[in-house]
C-alpha cells in the first residue's frame, strides 16, 4: 500500500496539470511531531452555526460589533440593536440611509460611534444604550470607524482626508482633520494597528502615529508607505497585531495581504487563489472578518456578487473554500458574514436572514443545515506510465454520530442523479462519503460512489472502493455531509504497474 498523505495546500491551479485540489469546509491542523502522529496533518470540518437567536424581522445583516463593555450590538437592514446576554434583540433606533452596505462600528468606552458610508452618523450610550444622531456640523461621515489612544478615527468618503474625534469624546473639531500625502489617492478606510493608524488608499497606504502635535494630534510616520492599496474598502479586517486586506497597486490588484506592527505588508495569497480571484467579474464590495477559535485565527473573504467565501488560517498559512448550501444542493458563500467575540462565545450574523449564530466547533451543522466537506488529493503518477489502481482506502474518523443507523434523522445533500453529486436535501439513517476520481489530472471526473457504512459505533470502519481501473494521472477526491465529529488524515492506494 502507498500513502497519499495531505500535507500541502489544497489549491487548483491555473493549469490542473500543475494542481488539481480543493478543500471545502475544511481545515488542516499539523499534528505534534512528538506524538508520532500517524499522519503529520488532520483535516477537520471548519467550526459550524448553531442558532442562538432570531431577529424581530427577518433583513440583511450588516454589522455585529462587540463593545468593549462586553455589550453586543448588531444591523439589520436599517434597524440597530442592542444583543443582551440572553442574545435577545431590542431595538435601539434606525439609520437614515438605506442599503445593503456593510456598517461599522468602534467606541471609546463610553459611546459608539456608527457609520454607514454617507454623510449620517450615530451614537450609542453605552451606560443608558440611548441611541442619537451626530449633529455635530464637522462630522463629515466615513466608511469605517476605529479606536486609537482615546480618538475615534475616520476617513471621509471620496477624499485623501480622514479626521478624528475630540479625546475620549464623539464631539468633533474642524481642525481636526490629516491628508494622505505619500500618494495622491482617495482613503477607503483607517484602521488602528499597535497604536498606529493606517490609511488604505486606492493604490497605496501609508501609517501614522499619534505624535500629540497641534491641532492634529496624529503625524505621518517618516520614511514609510505601504505600496499596496485595497482593492475593496470592506475588506480589511484586524486579528492580534494584523490587518489582512485585498490589495491592488499601480501594477495590478488581487493579491491578499497581511500588514503587521512592524509596517510591513506581505502577500498571504498564492498565485492558485490569485487566479480564482481573476474569475470574479467584481470584488470592490468583498467583505473581510476575523475570528479565532481552538488555537486557529481565521480570515475570511467574502465576494457578495460571485457568491463566493474564502478563508485563510493563520496558524497554518493555508486557504480553504467555506460555503454553505441551500434545500435544493446549491453552494453559497458563508453566512457568518459579520463576526464577534462576546459574552463568553464567538458569534455571528447572518448576512442573508440576520440570524445570530455562535460559532461552534462542536456543532456540525450550520443551523440544522449540512455542512459539505470536500478534498481532493495530489496528483498520482508514476512517470506518465499507466497505473492499476485496484483500491483506495480513506483514513477517516467514522462512527461518531450517536443513534445514526436506526432512524432517519438528518439532511443529506448527496444524489447520485445529480452531476455534481449534489441534489435537493433527503433524509438519511446514516451517514455517507463520497469517492470520486479523476483519470486525466483532474479534467474530467468518475461518477460519485457512495459508501454507507459510517453509523453508530463503527469506529475506524474500512472505507474501501475498489477497481478504479487504469491512469496515468490519477486524483482522487473524497466529500461527505456528516452532523458528527470527522477528521480526515489522508488515503492509502494499492497501485499496480501495467506499462507504458
Amino acid at each position: 500500500m502507498v500513502a497519499l498523505p495531505l500535507t500541502s495546500g489544497a489549491y487548483s491551479s491555473q493549469g490542473y496539470i500543475a494542481n488539481a485540489q480543493k478543500c471545502l469546509n475544511l481545515y488542516p491542523e499539523k499534528n505534534p511531531e512528538e506524538t508520532h502522529p500517524e499522519s503529520p496533518v488532520t483535516h477537520y470540518p471548519r467550526p459550524g452555526l448553531l442558532v442562538l437567536s432570531l431577529p424581530p424581522a427577518i433583513g440583511t445583516g450588516r454589522c455585529l460589533y462587540g463593545a468593549t463593555t462586553g455589550d453586543l450590538f448588531a444591523v439589520i437592514n436599517q434597524n440597530i440593536f442592542y444583543i443582551d446576554p440572553d442574545f435577545k434583540f431590542n431595538l435601539l433606533g434606525t439609520t437614515l440611509t438605506p442599503g445593503q452596505n456593510p456598517v461599522s462600528m468602534a467606541d471609546n468606552g463610553q459611546d459608539v460611534l456608527i457609520v454607514d458610508g454617507s454623510a449620517n452618523g450615530y451614537n450609542i450610550n453605552l451606560a443608558t444604550k440611548a441611541f442619537t444622531q451626530i449633529g455635530d456640523p464637522n462630522f463629515l461621515g466615513s466608511t469605517r470607524a476605529d479606536f486609537i489612544d482615546s480618538f475615534l478615527i475616520l476617513n471621509i468618503p471620496g477624499t485623501n482626508q480622514w479626521y478624528c474625534t475630540l479625546s475620549d469624546q464623539v464631539a468633533f473639531n474642524g481642525l481636526y482633520v490629516g491628508q494622505k500625502t505619500a500618494w495622491p489617492d482617495n482613503i477607503l478606510c483607517a484602521v488602528a494597528i499597535e497604536r498606529e493608524v493606517w490609511l488604505f488608499g486606492t493604490k497605496k497606504s501609508e501609517v501614522w502615529y499619534n505624535a500629540g502635535t497641534v491641532p492634529f494630534p496624529f503625524q505621518l510616520l517618516p520614511g514609510n508607505i505601504i505600496e499596496q492599496g485595497c482593492a475593496a474598502q470592506y475588506s480589511p479586517a484586524k486579528m492580534d497585531t494584523n490587518v489582512y486586506w485585498l490589495s491592488q497597486s499601480p501594477e495590478g490588484d488581487r493579491m491578499v495581504m497581511r500588514g503587521n506592527n512592524q509596517n510591513v505588508a506581505e502577500r498571504i495569497s498564492n498565485h492558485a487563489i490569485e487566479y480564482e480571484f481573476r474569475k470574479y467579474a467584481r470584488i470592490d464590495d468583498a467583505i473581510g472578518s476575523t475570528y479565532q477559535i481552538t488555537g486557529h485565527s481565521f480570515y475570511k473573504l467574502h465576494f457578495p456578487t460571485v457568491d463566493k467565501t474564502w478563508g485563510y488560517d493563520e496558524a497554518t498559512k493555508q486557504w480553504h473554500e467555506d460555503n454553505s448550501i441551500d434545500k435544493n444542493g446549491i453552494l453559497h458563500r458563508a453566512r457568518n458574514t459579520f463576526t464577534a467575540f462576546a459574552y463568553g462565545k464567538n458569534v455571528a450574523l447572518d448576512w442573508n436572514n440576520g440570524s445570530l449564530y455562535q460559532i461552534d466547533p462542536m456543532t456540525y451543522t450550520d443551523a440544522n443545515m449540512p455542512i459539505v466537506c470536500a478534498r481532493s488529493f495530489p496528483h498520482v503518477a508514476n512517470e506518465l506510465k499507466r497505473v492499476g489502481h485496484s483500491s483506495f482506502i480513506a483514513d477517516f474518523e467514522t462512527g461518531t454520530m450517536p443513534n445514526s443507523g436506526e432512524d432517519e434523522q438528518f439532511l443529506s445533500p448527496w444524489s447520485e442523479g445529480f452531476s455534481s453529486g449534489f441534489g435537493p436535501l433527503t433524509q438519511q439513517q446514516s451517514p455517507v462519503i463520497v469517492m470520486r476520481y479523476s483519470k486525466d489530472g483532474g479534467n474530467t471526473w468518475s461518477n460519485n460512489r457512495v459508501k454507507e457504512m459510517i453509523s453508530a459505533g463503527h469506529y475506524r470502519t474500512m472505507l474501501r472502493w475498489r477497481n478504479m481501473g487504469l491512469a496515468r494521472d490519477m486524483v482522487y477526491e473524497l466529500s461527505w455531509s456528516a452532523p458528527m465529529a470527522t477528521a480526515l488524515n489522508g488515503a492509502f492506494i494499492d497501485p499496480v504497474p501495467a506499462g507504458s
